[in-house]
């Protein structure tokens, strides 16, 4: 397993930073324990039920648009590992591994036995994917499409279409979109129990769905998707249910895309969102990923950095919220309170550090308690 840098996009597991590094930066490398757990000690915990915090957030410190990958297909490849390796000697290997000043790589072609495409008629931007792993099932989430794969060999189980009205994509193009950008991309897909809970773009006129995960084209719910779910199918957004039943978006929530938030609807607790137009709580985020982990729901993103005022230059970050915020009396009112972020530094040690400031992925491995990360330089 490669620990070492190089100039394209690396994957890393975040680790706190040495003593001497602020509490609210981190940097990269491997290691046997969770940076989360460090992160988190760092940070204010969260309030019984009822209590509430002083009016304000208490350390508030921030991207371009990602345009959308009108994929053609659907690309998989597939990873059998043995459960019988012996951990010693798989820890052996990543030592040795990490010494190299040259990290191995693989071609694209040595990996062709265990790629598996999938294509459909009419289907691209592929962008959605959801494991179901009790039901030995991926359900994708396409333009205008919903599907259930296989896991086996990532053949179709069931296609559905998606598709917005025509009246819906007359009223988009009506407003200067193009006939491209009026279409239904799929930006929210949960599967949630016996349901699967899924948002789009609905032509500029954002709605979510709440369907059988056996069968795609039975709708149990449908609900306004404003806030839920992003105008512009070129918007990063992230979503994750909690084990209470509550959704936590991050998105923009405008026709205009300026009005960027952290949201939480449904379920039992008051709606919540993060401060509107202000660049300390978010600056032109593009949201990469959410998870519901304890008493907390994280949120990972790049933007652009508030803090650095020579140009513009954009820093990754960790956010969080207390589940049980309730929200403000008076100034807070309907906004978190113990809303909080810090910055995810990534870069390569020396005289001049060189930085990966740019998240695009990340990965939680709740066993144990690891979050992996892949960024990039935006040079």
């Amino acid at each position: 397993m490669p620990c070492g840098f190089t100039p394209s996009p690396v994957a890393h597991h975040l680790v706190p930073g040495p003593p001497d590094t602020p509490a609210q930066q981190l940097r990269c490398g491997w290691t046997v324990g969770g940076w989360l757990l460090s992160l988190v000690g760092g940070l204010l915990p969260c309030l019984p039920p009822g209590a509430r915090t002083a009016e304000g957030p208490t350390m508030v410190l921030a991207g371009p648009l990602a345009v959308s990958l009108l994929l053609p297909s659907l690309t998989l490849l597939v990873s059998h590992l043995s459960s019988s390796q012996d951990v010693s000697s798989e820890h052996s290997s990543e030592q040795q591994l990490c010494a190299l000043s040259e990290h191995p790589t693989v071609a694209f072609e040595d990996l062709q036995s265990w790629v598996s495409n999938f294509t459909y008629p009419g289907a691209r931007d592929f962008s959605q994917l959801a494991l179901d792993p009790s039901r030995n099932q991926l359900i994708v989430g396409a333009r205008n499409y919903l599907f259930r794969l296989s896991l086996a060999n990532v053949s179709l189980l069931q296609a559905t279409e998606w598709a917005s009205s025509e009246d819906t994509r007359r009223s988009c193009q009506s407003k200067g979109k193009t006939e491209e950008e009026c279409q239904n991309y799929v930006r929210v897909l949960i599967v949630a129990g016996r349901k699967v809970f899924m948002c789009g773009t609905n032509a500029f006129s954002p709605v979510c769905t709440s369907r059988q995960v056996g069968n795609l084209s039975r709708t149990i719910e449908k609900i306004n998707g404003v806030a839920r779910c992003p105008y512009d199918p070129r918007h990063n957004s992230t979503a994750v249910i909690s084990s209470q039943g509550e959704l936590y978006a991050a998105t923009v929530i405008d026709f205009s895309g300026r009005d960027p938030a952290i949201y939480r609807s449904l379920g039992s607790g008051p709606p919540l969102r993060t401060a509107q137009y202000n660049s300390k709580w978010l600056n032109e985020p593009n949201f990469v990923a959410a998870y519901d982990i304890g008493l907390f729901a994280y949120f990972f993103l790049r933007e652009n950095a508030v803090e650095h005022d020579c140009g513009r230059t954009v820093y990754s970050r960790v956010a969080r919220v207390c589940k049980n915020d309730v929200g403000g009396r008076f100034l807070l009112e309907d906004t978190w309170t113990t809303f909080m972020k810090a910055r995810l530094n990534c870069s390569r040690p020396g005289e001049v550090p060189f930085y990966y400031n740019e998240l695009q992925s990340a990965f939680h491995l709740p066993e144990q308690d690891l979050i992996y990360g892949v960024f990039t330089t935006n040079v």
